[in-house]
C-alpha cells in the first residue's frame, strides 16, 4: 500500500513539473527500492499510474465541459458519443508504460 501511495504522489509530482516519461522512471525507482515481488511491482505500478492518468483526465474533462474530450474522442474513435472509452485506454496505455517499468526495477534489483 505504501509503495502505491508514494508511486501515485511521486509520479504526479513528476508529470506536474515535467513530461509525461518522468513517470516511468519513478515506477523504476521505487520498484526497484520497495518491491517485493515481481507480480507486485507490476501490479501496484500499474494500479498508481492508471488511477492517477483517469483522474487527471477526468480533471481534464470537467475543466474544458467536455469539449476537448469531445474532440480527441471524435479524432480517434470516429464520433463516438462515449469519452468513457478515451479513459480506458489512457489508463490502459500508462498503466503498462508504468509497469513494465516497476517491472524492470524489481528485475534491476534482482540483477544487482
Amino acid at each position: 500500500m505504501i509503495l502505491y501511495i508514494l508511486i501515485f504522489a511521486l509520479g504526479a509530482v513528476a508529470q506536474y513539473f515535467g513530461p509525461w516519461w518522468l513517470m516511468p522512471i519513478v515506477c523504476f525507482v521505487l520498484c526497484f527500492w520497495k518491491s517485493e515481488t515481481a507480480k507486485g511491482a507490476f501490479t501496484v505500478a500499474f494500479a498508481a499510474i492508471s488511477s492517477f492518468w483517469i483522474g487527471y483526465a477526468l480533471f481534464l474533462h470537467n475543466a474544458t465541459g467536455g469539449v476537448m474530450t469531445q474532440k480527441i474522442t471524435n479524432l480517434f474513435i470516429a464520433a463516438s458519443p462515449h469519452n468513457a472509452f478515451l479513459f480506458a485506454i489512457t489508463a490502459v496505455i500508462g498503466g503498462l508504460v508504468a509497469g513494465f517499468a516497476g517491472l524492470a526495477g524489481f528485475y534491476g534489483r534482482k540483477a544487482i
